[in-house]
């Protein structure tokens, strides 16, 4: 059987960018005005906290899903046999992950002016990802810390897959017990 179209259409990077980028605007249109007065540093640490939140999500999306649940499996599994191939996200996929990072900390707070830094951190945190991990598979040179991180990568691509999980750190595979071994 195939597969339904909505899980077909997907974004090849850049375009793959497009879906957080309108979260982070429609996150813009709605900014709480006391974010940007007095509370400017709190709410600024909060963002950054967002991306640290996304380091986690990526994490657990990478090990858990990608590697486990069907059809993000399949998909994920012909990244790793061609990785030279654009990396595609599906569509329904990012608008319902957009749409849970947006929702989802105002629903927990209970609609608190923090919950929009929280998010956007974690939309910004996504757009990093996508870009490292693209930049990951391109050939040109790169400074020491993106060479480290292709090292780490490749040796989750090429040797052993269920280890080095994480694409912008990897601190959740130190916790998790999946770092590569030191060469």
């Amino acid at each position: 059987m195939a597969e339904p179209w909505m899980l077909r259409v997907a974004l090849a990077y850049p375009a793959s960018l497009a879906v957080p980028c309108a979260g982070l605007v429609v996150l813009a249109m709605n900014w709480p005005v006391e974010v940007l007065g007095d509370q400017g540093l709190a709410s600024f640490s909060v963002g950054l906290a967002g991306v640290a939140a996304w380091t986690l999500t990526e994490y657990v999306l990478h090990r858990w899903m990608l590697h486990g649940v069907e059809p993000f499996r399949s998909w994920h599994r012909v990244h790793h046999h061609n990785a030279a191939l654009p990396i595609r996200v599906p569509v329904l996929f990012s608008l319902l992950l957009a749409a849970t990072v947006i929702g989802l900390p105002a629903l927990i707070s209970g609609g608190s002016a923090f919950a929009a830094p929280l998010s956007a951190g974690m939309l910004l945190g996504n757009l990093l990802q996508e870009s490292v991990h693209h930049r990951l598979h391109d050939t040109q040179p790169l400074g020491d810390w993106l060479e480290a991180k292709r090292r780490l990568h490749g040796f989750h691509h090429f040797r052993d897959e269920r280890r080095g999980y994480g694409t912008l750190t990897d601190f959740w595979d130190r916790i998790f017990g999946t770092l590569p071994p030191r060469a």
